[in-house]
């Protein structure tokens, strides 16, 4: 019998993209609620209250965003059609729609007034509301042709641009460019100077068609519509260009879109696409999450980006779950165990709201706001390219530190489960007797009642080879 030690001298993140025997052991086919921060693996971290004040009411919660001032930012909500703010640690009724709808979807853009900032919404039914952190009014006017009810907004080279008007669902809509007396509350023509008059135009050949996002970029507005994505250039109504850039992207939302840099990212029913500044192409990396994306629903995805981390909400079954995907280190990971019914950036942080109508702030503290987080990584299953030889576990070495971990090694299909004592530093090298033989192998590390648990500069498995005959 010879010895053999197999290492994993880093972990990095989910790969569902091939088979398991091919896979480097750094990457794991099946991980849950895991964190692997500059290689180490532990224990993600989980969320705390932001504000214990609750949000008033029973019914769903469709809207969570703000208002960014000098001060801070406002967080504001919309639920049952009340749309409250958080102002000194309270939730105020600041407006209330008439005839709300069931699903009704909304949309909102800070933008300039004035001398005020406000925070606008859209619903689609109603006519545009405006908040400026004190009181709600009504957007436009019909004067100047933005009374109508609109779906989705964004800022685009100062201007507003609107769309998503159920009588015209293939039109965007675009205000005057501010200054002088004007206001992005006038979307109609300025006859004395047509360069920065407001205006609309069609996108696309009109039926089955319709807009169903708009997102800037530095240089070009991005026009999604349910079959094909299209784009505006141009920085004035005499040289705005409307491109078709691509017939074949698979369909997404707008709280499904963010911008990271000067580039657009965007869920699909297939997984993560980009925009690069020319055409949509899937990540490079989306089939990392093959498997967890086949059987899952992204058609109500939430998706935001936080200190270089882009997180999307997925529904399988009844259950919420969020992707983790590190922009700067390209890798995945799964979040789950809560539930989740928007989200936003605010104060710098993911910000988000469930079934407890309190905000949360996603990525702090040790437990989900004191319920335990439940952790695991499996190591993929490989026979070592030696499917003759016998493998037997002997020890397994690694430095960490925490509450515990449980131990599972899976030898040809047969489980067999270990405790293992942490210490209180991750210096020690702590060591685990191992049993059973088995041509295949794998491993599975997961905390106990949602404990926290790091190991530092990887882990290494001592294991006997020996042939049948031997």
């Amino acid at each position: 019998m010879s010895i053999k030690t197999y290492g994993i001298p880093y972990f990095i993140g989910l790969n569902q993209a091939g088979d398991e025997n091919r896979l480097s052991p750094v990457y794991s086919p099946d991980a849950v609620n895991i964190d692997t921060e500059g290689g180490r693996l532990r224990t993600a971290k989980g969320f705390r209250k932001f504000s214990a004040a609750l949000i008033p009411g029973t019914a769903k919660i469709d809207l969570l965003t703000c208002l960014r001032t000098a001060e801070g930012d406002i967080p504001v909500v919309i639920t049952g059609g009340n749309l409250y703010a958080l102002l000194e640690g309270s939730w105020v009724l600041k407006y209330t729609y008439e005839n709300v709808q069931s699903g009704t979807s909304y949309d909102s853009a800070t933008v300039r007034i004035g001398m005020t900032d406000y925070l606008v919404i859209a619903d689609g039914v109603h006519q545009m509301i405006k908040f400026d952190g004190e009181t709600v009014s009504l957007f436009g006017t019909e004067e100047g042709c933005s009374d109508i009810p609109t779906a989705y907004l964004t800022v685009y080279r100062g201007r507003l641009f609107a769309a998503g008007d159920s009588e015209n669902p293939d039109r965007i809509y675009y205000s005057v460019l501010p200054g002088s007396g004007r206001t992005v509350e006038d979307w109609g023509y300025v006859e004395a100077s047509p360069a920065v008059e407001g205006g609309h135009a069609e996108v696309g050949p009109a039926g089955g068609d319709p807009i169903v996002a708009i997102k800037a970029l530095s240089n070009q507005l991005l026009i999604f519509k349910k079959r094909s994505l299209y784009r505006l250039i141009g920085d004035r109504p005499s040289n705005f260009t409307i491109e078709h850039i691509d017939a074949s992207v698979p369909s997404t939302r707008h709280t499904a879109i963010v911008n990271y840099g000067d580039m657009l990212y965007f869920v699909t029913a297939e997984g993560l696409y980009y925009y690069n500044g020319v055409t949509a192409r899937p990540n490079p990396d989306m089939r990392l999450i093959k498997t967890v994306m086949a059987d899952a629903d992204a058609s109500a995805s939430r998706a935001v980006i936080a200190r270089d981390k882009l997180c999307f909400t997925l529904k399988r079954g009844d259950a919420d779950e969020m992707v983790v995907y590190d922009l700067a280190e390209r890798k995945y990971m799964l979040r789950t165990g809560f539930n989740l019914f928007d989200a936003a950036p605010i104060a710098d942080r993911l910000i988000f709201v469930n079934r407890k109508r309190c905000l949360y702030v996603f990525g702090e503290g040790s437990s989900y706001d004191g319920d335990p987080i439940n952790a695991y990584w499996r190591t993929p299953r490989t026979d070592l390219e030696d499917k003759a030889a016998i493998k037997a576990p002997r020890l397994l070495f690694l430095r960490g530190k925490g509450d515990g971990v449980k131990v599972e090694t899976e030898l040809d299909g047969r489980i067999t489960r270990y405790d293992l004592r942490l210490g209180k530093t991750a210096c020690e090298v702590r060591e685990l007797p191992l049993f059973g033989a088995g041509c295949c192998l794998s491993l599975r590390f997961s905390n106990e009642r949602g404990g926290d648990f790091v190991f530092e500069g990887g882990i290494e498995l001592e294991l006997g080879l020996r042939r049948r005959t031997e």
